[in-house]
């Protein structure tokens, strides 16, 4: 990882045209081609049907969550009016819009140990099996100088400790080592106790 645990980097937002080959969360997506759009509530082909969209039906958010399967890539979208619940489709029926410019709520994760980071507003949650939730205060994501696309964010705990995080896009995608799902960013966490943690992180919901 190429970046200092002072930084929190996230590229958003990149050029209108065709969906790239890897999914963009910070672009708002439409349903391409034509017939109803299958949504399904796992990338595998024979997964439970979670909803059906129309064709041209837009304003679908990625979490950047991709696979490659038999027959093709899928990504994972966050559909208008699901609760947030992410469904899967077939990258070839998803189009670039609009970007998606405000700062988003991310999901970040990792293994051995397994932790989980949500960091959404002025909040982090952080969560770890049999251990109780906390809490820390988020800084505002603020701009890199040079760079629109770079963000910098500290997390704060009470007693004035403070830890940081980075999350940086990696357009090859970052892998959690346990399964064949792609992540967009990948992460370094500093915890305000001083433990340095690493992962993934993904577009969550909100």
């Amino acid at each position: 990882m190429r970046a200092a645990v002072a930084v929190l980097a996230l590229l958003v937002c990149g050029g209108l045209g065709p969906a790239p080959v890897t999914p963009d969360p910070g672009l708002r997506y439409a349903v391409a081609g034509g017939g109803p759009l299958i949504l399904r509530v796992g990338p595998e082909p024979d997964s439970a049907v979670a909803a059906t969209l129309p064709s041209g039906a837009a304003g679908l958010i990625l979490t950047g969550r991709s696979v490659l399967g038999e027959d093709g890539p899928s990504w994972e979208i966050l559909p208008p009016g699901a609760e947030g619940r992410p469904a899967w489709a077939p990258a070839s029926r998803l189009i670039a819009r609009e970007p998606d410019s405000a700062p988003a709520p991310l999901q970040c994760a990792g293994t051995e140990p397994f932790w989980g980071l949500r960091l959404e507003g002025g909040e982090a949650r952080m969560n770890r099996p049999g251990a109780m939730d906390e809490i820390f205060r988020a800084g505002r994501r603020q701009g890199a100088v040079g760079d629109p696309g770079v963000f910098v964010q500290r997390l704060a705990a009470q007693g004035r400790t403070s830890g940081q995080v980075v999350v940086i896009r990696r357009p090859e995608g970052c892998s959690d080592g346990m399964s064949d799902l792609s992540s967009p960013y990948e992460t370094v966490l500093t915890m305000p106790s001083g433990e340095v943690l690493a992962g993934c992180c993904r577009r969550a919901g909100g």
